[in-house]
């Protein structure tokens, strides 16, 4: 549609006070100031803004009724008419209906057509200006000056105007009656006649009853001179309000920096730029408790205002629909009062004010603000907050809060930190460990690889995995451990690989067949036992031998006994140390017994430790009762042995056999066995010094555990580096996980549990904040008593007498009114009820784009900072007339040319601005993303409404087939077809019916369709009396059929758009939408689809294609684009994200379990379910670690309770190693029962995803 536009301010900036002193008045009075030269006087280069602006205020509100009334029937009441009986019923302040006052059918009947074009004139004053402008004027007053007739009521009385179904019904308020200060003003002007207010308004006053014809009288008394004077008894129902004239002499003075800056005072403008200055927002989860005061939650966007706000910087905030700005405001008004500001709030909406004195209320601080148009009744609801404020002691709270939030930032940190020896996080591990299990060949390795590997490869990966492409390639992993007995064996060169194949074929096919066969017979003549291996043999060869090198030199005999006192004769002295002389030459000559004649042996000592030895080795292995013998053949067995035992050693070394494996260990079979394996022809060695290179820089990596793996498994070329990021990822984990305490040992239960606590502390200390500021006003207003007992008085004596007013109160208290009021929420058309004299740190004027700079200059001009808010694209300054006219004059202004000079828009262009984005409206995304993409061009980011995802849509269109009518004679135009009212009144009576406690009404761009429609639903109602308490209980939100321009301040729950507009019988459709086609047409359509909080129904009698034609205007095209995108919504364009691989697993387990899944749903809930009309929205650590801990926690699982959403929070581990267990926790909140485990439809991914975070997870 083109109605948004982008605008691109200048960041926000933060400054000091602008201000710090008073207003200067050197540029009000700059007359005053002497420059040396009578005939030159200096002026304010923004003297002539500020003229500009007063004619625009003289202005403001069109002719003013109470000095102009109009006396043509149609546009008041003459009770002159009325019944005795009601007269003394609405005299008496009864609600009184229209019937029972006017009972003449003729006369009630115009009457009613009066009152209806009343009540419709007031409900737009006072929703869309906050002007009550509905009274009873009391006597007739007329008078001629200077050729012009003048004539307004005497008396006013404001009176209170409702529907009661096809009635209205009338209520004279008890405030009191006043003088019409209109006629005071100009009695003065014109006929130099003093009229004292107090003294008429006593005269009414007779013995508590109210009898207005004494001061008739005392008027006519006083005007009896005057023959143009006239002064008739008339009682008129009718909108009797002035704003100009008292706003005008309230902008008498309008000196301001702020303000002269934009009237082109080039100081002024230089003072506002250098008042900018940067502020340093504080991390939220850093922020200390005592410094964490915002009285209502608030998003990252909401918070940075309130902080430049507090800061002292005047700002813009463009507040879109939906994005809080009511709680940013509230937030603000509540940081600044708890620094002892003052602050104005100004807004033309009525229900902006009201949105702001409800939510301080709901938040323990009724009363704070103050409304000038109700003092008496806030500054009591202040007085009796005070008196009940207790004091709030926070201290444990705060402290509970900092601790846990400490732990939880830790952990945060533990899992998205990266390890400062690997550079990679738990997350990421997690992440790549969950996208390599969900491969469709996933890795399968369960190598572990050591802290040196891991470190090498966190930087080598690259490297690595083209080193095992290479090996791979070279047939490295063709063969394993298991598959050659070469395996893993290291050669220097292929002649060496040769070599030893050529080896162990020979012991293979000859040495150790024949050493077996020999060593069968040698032994078998022994008493030695059958040899277990290959050692055991060489051991009974070697004893054998050495027990004949023995008998060859000694008798038999010497074996038979120990030999230990013999050993110890023969030895040195030291050795014989114990035995006697004697005795040891009888020992030595016993010992030389035992050598056999003839022989010399030259060492007696040493050959009887050998054959001591040879002995006790022996009898190891031999009963006792055989003597050592030597067998035959043992001399051909020995050269074998030593044969068999040189190659064996040099094929151990050449296999790197570690000691417990070595050959030695095995049986001659099994020798035979292996050697023959060795000995065939294998590939190992054919490609053996092509790989050398290779696994020797594997080697060195330290990578042999992950090549011995892939070797087992004969992993393809293409499959080894997912092998190596497999074993490497899986490894990192393990290594942070063992190392940092912060991740509470993966204790999902114990994180569900600190999580808990902290929504609870926090949600604690987030309520104590508003009780807090209430116990501060308390103090402050009990100092006040005790230290201005003279303003305690007065304010005591006020109240009761219940006529406070605003300068009343500055004047006579106000030291107790800054304890009382510190906030003052006005109209602009009311801030001239607050003193000249009274200033304010803060001016905020909210709902800015609705107003002009000038009707707003009054409020600015008291405040030393200034922050506009508003909606560039809905609102937009209009001319009004406060008084109903009989030929209303047509403006001939366009009013979107009134747009660029909106307050908003004007100090835009030198302020710095900001912007609420996030909306929180309970809506579907069809109408979000209706509204979103046809007005704010994609700014709004909202989270969708659970009701979407089941299919409920939030726009809807309906095509009134039989929308046929004749146009109208006069205007020709076709309005308010009788088939489109009663498709309307039945929607209204169906939502009466089945929607009681949603807010409903019509907006229509008609005023006949809007009358229309309303007494259709009367009459229906009439038919259906069980529902009218829905239309006539009285509430904040009562249903309404009203027009788009009379819609501006008002929103509902659900909202039917009727167009109002048919074709001719013959189907043809004219181009006239009423006030959809007039200049403005835009932004009343949009104001139209941003009313409805909830759910928006279109009803048309005119089709997508009848609007089609370019020859319409733009704004009746831009109608038929909107209904034909309501009609068939266009596809969002899908964004690519790449979805959380756990997350991936778990949809598909809980889509097994039965649910409908969405993954990343709107891109920004990971995972979204549904079954049996239940929503689940999941969350991931991954998701909630951008967003500060308390809107993580506890704000965006509140947001999408209220959305519809039941909310489960999934911690990384606890997906991680327990993916079916997430799963049936999520089916069960959805009430399906698990009966069969959640597992994906292939089963190499659920076992690869699942075992591998099992074992992981318990290594850890």
């Amino acid at each position: 549609m083109g109605v948004w536009r982008a605008d691109s301010f200048d960041e926000a900036q933060g400054s000091e006070d602008l201000w710090n002193q008073a207003l200067p008045p050197t540029s009000q009075f700059a007359s005053q100031i002497s420059v040396g030269e009578p005939d030159v006087v200096p002026v304010n280069q923004a003297a002539s803004a500020w003229n500009d602006w007063r004619i625009e205020i003289a202005a403001l509100g069109g002719v003013s009724p109470l000095i102009h009334f109009d006396q043509d029937a149609a546009h008041h009441i003459d009770l002159g008419h009325s019944h005795p009986g009601g007269l003394a019923r609405f005299i008496a302040g009864s609600p009184t209906l229209l019937g029972t006052l006017i009972r003449d059918d003729v006369q009630r009947r115009r009457a009613h057509q009066a009152a209806t074009k009343l009540f419709t004139h007031h409900t737009e004053l006072l929703h869309s200006r906050g002007i009550d402008s509905i009274q009873l004027g009391i006597g007739l007053v007329q008078w001629r000056h200077d050729g012009e007739t003048y004539r307004g009521p005497l008396l006013l009385r404001p009176v209170t105007l409702r529907r009661r179904g096809s009635d209205i019904e009338f209520t004279l308020q008890r405030t009191g009656v006043r003088l019409n200060p209109a006629l005071q003003r100009e009695f003065a002007k014109h006929l130099e006649l003093q009229l004292d207010a107090e003294a008429f308004v006593r005269l009414t006053e007779d013995e508590g009853a109210f009898r207005p014809n004494f001061a008739l009288d005392r008027l006519r008394d006083l005007t009896a001179h005057r023959d143009d004077v006239s002064v008739k008894a008339q009682l008129v129902v009718g909108s009797f309000a002035e704003v100009a004239a008292p706003l005008l002499s309230d902008a008498s003075q309008l000196s301001h920096p702020l303000l002269d800056a934009i009237g082109g005072n080039p100081a002024a403008q230089e003072e506002v730029r250098q008042s900018r200055a940067p502020v340093e927002v504080p991390d939220a989860d850093r922020r200390s408790p005592d410094v964490d005061r915002l009285i209502v939650d608030a998003d990252t966007e909401q918070d940075l205002i309130v902080t430049h706000i507090l800061a002292g910087n005047s700002m813009t905030v463009r507040t879109l629909p939906g994005t809080g700005s009511t709680q940013t405001l509230v937030n603000a008004l509540g940081a600044l009062v708890a620094h002892n500001k003052r602050v104005l709030v100004v807004s033309p909406r009525r229900a902006t004010l009201g949105a702001i004195g409800d939510r301080l209320a709901r938040t323990a601080l009724p009363g704070m603000a103050a409304r000038v148009t109700n003092v008496s009744r806030d500054l009591i609801r202040s007085i009796g907050r005070n008196e009940k404020a207790t004091h709030i002691d926070s201290r444990d709270v705060d402290g509970a809060l900092q601790r846990v939030r400490e732990v939880i930032i830790r952990y945060r940190g533990a899992l998205s930190h990266d390890d400062p020896q690997l550079g990679v996080s738990v997350l990421e591990a997690i992440h790549w460990l969950s996208r390599l299990s969900l491969q469709d060949n996933p890795p399968q390795s369960q190598a572990r690889l050591s802290t040196e590997a891991l470190t090498r490869l966190a930087t080598g990966r690259d490297d690595a995995a083209q080193l095992l492409r290479e090996a791979a390639e070279l047939g490295q992993f063709r063969f394993g451990p298991d598959d050659s007995p070469w395996y893993g064996v290291e050669f220097s060169d292929h002649e060496h690989a040769l070599r030893s194949q050529q080896l162990a074929k020979r012991l293979a096919d000859e040495v150790l067949p024949r050493l077996k066969t020999m060593a069968h017979q040698v032994l078998e003549h022994t008493a030695l036992p059958t040899p277990k291996d290959f050692s055991q043999l060489a051991l009974f060869v070697h004893l054998l031998v050495d027990i004949r090198e023995s008998l060859d030199r000694f008798q038999p005999g010497v074996f038979d006994r120990p030999l230990t006192d013999l050993i110890a004769a023969t030895g040195s002295t030291e050795q014989a140390s114990q035995l006697a002389r004697i005795q040891r030459r009888r020992l030595k000559a016993l010992a030389k017994e035992y050598v056999r004649p003839g022989m010399h042996v030259g060492d007696l000592h040493g050959s009887l430790v050998k054959i001591n030895e040879q002995r006790h080795t022996w009898q190891r292995f031999v009963e006792s009762g055989h003597p050592p013998s030597v067998p035959p053949g043992l001399a051909d067995l020995q050269p074998l042995l030593q044969e068999a035992e040189q190659d064996i050693r040099t094929l151990s070394e050449t296999l790197g056999r570690e000691p417990e494996r070595s050959l030695t260990r095995s049986s001659v079979d099994e020798l035979i066995e292996l050697m023959g394996s060795l000995g065939e022809e294998s590939d190992v060695l054919r490609t053996l010094e092509d790989r050398a290179q290779v696994t020797s820089t594997l080697q060195e990596w330290d990578l042999g555990p992950l090549v011995d793996d892939l070797a087992n498994r004969h992993v393809a070329v293409g499959d080894v580096e997912n092998e190596l990021e497999l074993a490497w990822w899986r490894g990192a984990l393990e290594h942070i996980l063992s190392h940092n305490q912060d991740l509470l040992g993966q204790d999902a239960t114990l994180l569900h549990r600190l999580e808990s606590d902290y929504r609870l502390v926090d949600e604690a200390h987030a309520s104590s904040n508003a009780k807090r500021l209430a116990w501060q006003l308390a103090e402050r207003w009990s100092v006040g008593l005790m230290d201005w007992p003279e303003e305690s008085a007065w304010l005591k004596s006020a109240l009761k007498s219940g006529g406070v007013t605003p300068t009343d109160l500055h004047e006579k208290a106000p030291h107790l009114s800054r304890a009382l009021a510190p906030v003052w929420l006005a109209s602009p058309y009311d801030v001239w009820k607050l003193p000249a004299s009274q200033s304010f740190d803060v001016v905020v004027v909210a709902d800015a784009g609705a107003v002009t700079l000038a009707e707003v200059a009054p409020a600015i001009r008291r405040g030393r900072q200034v922050v506009a808010m508003g909606d560039p694209v809905i609102q937009r300054p209009e001319e009004f007339d406060v008084g109903l006219w009989s030929e209303a004059e047509e403006s001939t202004s366009d009013p979107e040319a009134q747009h660029p000079h909106s307050a908003l828009g004007v100090l835009s262009e030198i302020l710095p601005g900001h912007e609420l984005t996030r909306s929180y409206r309970v809506t579907g995304e069809d109408l979000a993303d209706l509204v979103d993409r046809n007005l704010y061009s994609g700014h709004i980011a909202s989270l969708p409404w659970a009701g979407s995802f089941l299919g409920h849509r939030s726009v809807e269109l309906d095509i009134v087939e039989d929308g046929f009518g004749l146009p109208d004679p006069i205007t020709g135009v076709i309005e308010s077809v009788d088939a489109e009212v009663r498709a309307v009144v039945d929607q209204v009576i169906h939502h009466a019916r089945s929607q009681p406690t949603q807010s409903l009404m019509v907006v229509t761009a008609s005023n006949r369709h809007a009358q229309r429609v309303y007494e259709g639903v009367a009459r229906a109602v009439g038919e259906h009396p069980d529902l009218s308490e829905f239309f006539t209980a009285d509430g904040p939100e009562p249903f309404v059929s009203v027009t788009l321009r009379q819609a501006h301040a008002m929103s509902r729950d659900r909202v039917i758009f009727s167009l109002g507009f048919g074709r001719t019988p013959h189907g043809r459709v004219l181009s006239d939408l009423g006030m959809l086609s007039e200049p403005g047409g835009e932004r009343l359509l949009a104001l139209g689809l941003t009313r409805a909080r909830r759910h928006l129904r279109v009803v048309s009698c005119l089709r997508p294609d009848d609007l089609s034609d370019p020859r319409l205007q733009p704004s009746v095209r831009a109608v038929g684009k909107v209904l034909g995108e309501i009609l068939n919504p266009p596809a969002l364009p899908e964004v690519a994200h790449e979805s959380d691989p756990m997350l991936v697993d778990l949809a598909e387990r809980v889509k097994k379990l039965g649910l409908t899944v969405s993954l990343d749903h709107h891109g920004v809930i990971p995972l979204a379910a549904h079954a049996h009309g239940v929503c689940i929205a999941v969350d991931t650590d991954r998701q909630l670690l951008g967003m500060s801990i308390r809107e993580g926690l506890r704000l965006r699982p509140q947001a999408l309770s209220r959305l519809g959403w039941h909310y489960v929070r999934v911690h990384s581990f606890e997906l991680f190693s327990d993916p079916d267990g997430v799963a049936r926790k999520i089916a069960a909140v959805a009430g399906v029962a698990a009966a069969q485990e959640a597992t994906t439809p292939e089963a190499d991914h659920s076992e690869g995803l699942g075992s591998e975070r099992a074992d992981t997870h318990a290594s850890s």
